[in-house]
């Protein structure tokens, strides 16, 4: 396999969002302080573990994406090396930081690792701990300055949001998961169009709660914020309209946005 592939296994865009929520964590946790060579770190190894996750998911999703005519499946023995290299990597980038984001890299990593390799049957807990992961990025790149109270409210937001998509996610694969997996489209169906909406009402609310607790300030929060719930909004009508595909990809851009209001909610 080229390097080509091996790059394509880390999904960047995702490892990129991953390292953006360290920053945006640190930013938040300090009030703006001027990043420093311990944030690098972080963002690194939070890429590198992203990336490592998302390797070995492949791995072991292979048969299905085979099912499914994906052109990454691959379930060769070295795609399964090359993540717990990259999950080894992660966690030793964390290690000069502090205690605390050296616990938080081995746990991710463990999470993700356990998702794949073990939650197959259980896909319906497995969208939380995918959800999970990416809400400690931020709770990563407070760790280095130990504040962790300002990103309470927009973790649980990025929870709730990643877990909506998560089960869009679900969705859009319900007939390579067929016999393999059993996740929650399969057990409620169409129930997935009440929960989803929820779910992205939970994550708006504890933003606009972070606001108005004074923890995020200014104009520019509040735009993205509503930014981010129009994306949300339009993600759910697509996936009302059968459009799984679509409505995981304005979720993943209104993630984005959001982050981007935590971080404009400081400035």
């Amino acid at each position: 396999m080229d390097a080509n592939k091996y790059v394509s296994l880390l999904r960047p865009l995702n490892c990129f969002i991953s390292s953006f929520g360290v920053f945006v964590g640190f930013a938040v946790a300090t009030g703006g302080q001027v990043p420093n060579a311990m944030l690098l770190f972080a963002m690194a190894s939070a890429f590198l573990i992203t990336g490592a996750g998302n390797a070995v998911n492949d791995y072991y999703d292979s048969e299905i994406d085979a099912r499914l005519g994906k052109a990454r499946a691959n379930p060769a023995k070295n795609i399964l090396i090359y993540s717990l290299a990259l999950f080894a990597i992660g966690i030793i980038l964390a290690s000069p930081i502090n205690t605390q984001a050296l616990a938080i890299a081995i746990a991710v990593s463990m999470l993700l690792f356990a998702y794949s390799a073990w939650m197959q049957n259980y896909k319906f807990l497995g969208n939380w701990v995918v959800a999970l992961g990416t809400a400690m990025t931020l709770f990563f790149g407070a760790s280095i300055s130990g504040n962790y109270g300002p990103i309470i409210l927009p973790a649980g937001s990025a929870l709730f949001a990643n877990a909506a998509r998560e089960i869009i996610k679900d969705k859009e694969d319900v007939a390579g998961d067929r016999g393999i997996k059993k996740t929650l489209p399969m057990m409620v169906g169409k129930g997935v169009l009440i929960i989803v909406p929820a779910l992205y009402l939970a994550a708006i609310a504890l933003a606009i709660a972070a606001w108005a607790l004074g923890i995020m300030k200014g104009p520019y929060y509040i735009a993205l914020v509503l930014g981010a719930g129009f994306l949300f909004y339009r993600s759910w009508k697509l996936l009302e309209e059968e459009k799984a595909h679509e409505a995981q990809e304005h979720s993943k851009y209104g993630m984005i946005l959001a982050l981007l209001a935590f971080l404009g909610g400081i400035l």
